[in-house]
């Protein structure tokens, strides 16, 4: 087969219920009309780039409403996520890793912008300087574990191939990727339930928006920052148990 030829579309795992049940739906609503207009699926991508880089972007101010309206913009950032490789299929160029590879790179860009910029935007709120330090976190982190876990096996598989025979090496490929239960059950359920992490924030902004302080006893919090620092808690807690659970996973030699 060339490069010109229309190749296999990998399959789709929809583990995301809102992924499943309410972006791919509309996802493969829109791609026909993308489609049409003469769009690519990498040019999908451009566009879900550019709604994410405003809508984080957005983040940064110190109003719920404009907050929340950048939430918004990286909702439209992740149906377009969905949308492009619809998009890619009708075009019969799913196939291409090219192609996969430049989704990921427009995907995680605007969400590493997206936690960055929230922690921007607290600081910016509440003139103290942690809140920065909280988006740069999650912004540098949030994929971090699962990077460091593909990285040491493809350079083993790269210093030492002989260790695609092994099943513990096919075993680790596979647990690095939550698709199943048998996989990762804490993975999968998180999965299900609240990705992607965009929602929580929407849903965040939106209570800014109603309710921009927070009193503990005679003490009073921009709810921002409250939520902010309770997610940081439950990041951290995750990065450890992410981090562990790699280690476990790539434990042979």
């Amino acid at each position: 087969m060339n490069a010109s030829e229309p190749q296999a579309a990998p399959p789709i795992y929809d583990n995301s219920f809102y992924r499943r049940y309410v972006v791919r739906p509309l996802a493969k609503r829109i791609a026909p009309k993308l489609h049409g207009l003469g769009i690519s699926g990498n040019g999908v991508c451009w566009l879900k780039l550019l709604a994410g880089l405003i809508g984080a972007g957005l983040l940064a101010s110190t109003s719920g409403v404009v907050a929340f309206t950048g939430m918004l913009f990286m909702q439209i950032n992740f149906l377009l996520d969905a949308a492009d490789g619809e998009v890619a299929r009708l075009r019969g160029e799913a196939g291409r890793l090219s192609g996969e590879y430049f989704d990921k790179l427009t995907d995680h860009l605007p969400k590493s912008a997206m936690y960055f910029m929230w922690g921007l935007g607290t600081m910016r709120l509440t003139g103290d300087l942690l809140p920065l330090f909280c988006g740069a976190f999650f912004a540098a982190w949030n994929i971090y574990p699962r990077f460091c876990a593909v990285e040491t096996l493809l350079e083993r598989l790269d210093k030492a191939p002989s260790i695609y025979d092994s099943g513990k090496f096919h075993r680790a490929v596979a647990n690095s990727f939550s698709i199943n239960e048998k996989r990762g059950k804490t993975d999968l359920i998180l999965t299900m339930f609240v990705h992607p992490a965009m929602n929580l924030l929407t849903i965040f902004f939106l209570i800014e928006i109603f309710k921009p302080l927070i009193t503990f006893g005679a003490d009073t919090y921009e709810t921002r920052y409250v939520l902010l620092a309770a997610y940081t808690l439950v990041g951290l807690w995750n990065f450890v148990r992410k981090g562990m659970r790699f280690f476990k996973v790539l434990n042979f030699s």
